[in-house]
């Protein structure tokens, strides 16, 4: 059995935007999955939702890619990568929640998608080392960025 983690990389396809690819384990449980997003978005959002404390349930961190639904702007229409850290308990033991899932073509048949959720529990201080890791990857200074899981 694997220990809890999240690691995600970052590809750059020029100076705005790249390819995040995340990887994750839990347990006998892993999985894989990417999308493209904007560098500058990613900090804006996401990564300074992570240094928010505390961490709320109504606006947690959110990494959020895939095809958007141009017909329907801020619509997500396949999600291929998201991730999710909200808090768990109040002790302050907090929730990843990471969802992958494979790019399927528009076509209504969608059974040939794979998908996997996963979940696991973390603590604000690796919280806090995954967002400044997640900074450097982002600037092209690290290759990857661990959240560390405390356990199921």
């Amino acid at each position: 059995m694997s220990a809890p983690e999240l690691r995600i990389g970052y590809q750059a396809d020029d100076e705005w935007t790249g390819e995040i690819v995340a990887t994750v384990t839990s347990g006998a449980f892993s999985g894989r999955g990417f999308a493209w997003f904007s560098r500058d978005k990613v900090k804006e959002t996401f990564l300074a939702a992570l240094k928010v404390f505390p961490l709320t349930a109504a606006n947690p961190p959110l990494l959020e890619g895939g095809y958007w639904d141009k017909g329907k702007k801020g619509e997500l229409e396949q999600c291929h990568l998201r991730v999710t850290i909200k808090p768990h308990d109040s002790w302050g033991t907090l929730m990843v929640h990471v969802d992958l899932a494979t790019q399927s073509s528009k076509s209504p048949d969608t059974d040939l998608q794979n998908c996997a959720t996963i979940r696991f529990l973390t603590e604000y201080g690796l919280v806090d080392s995954f967002a400044a890791q997640l900074e450097q990857v982002l600037d092209g200074k690290e290759e990857i960025a661990l959240l560390k899981g405390t356990g199921n």
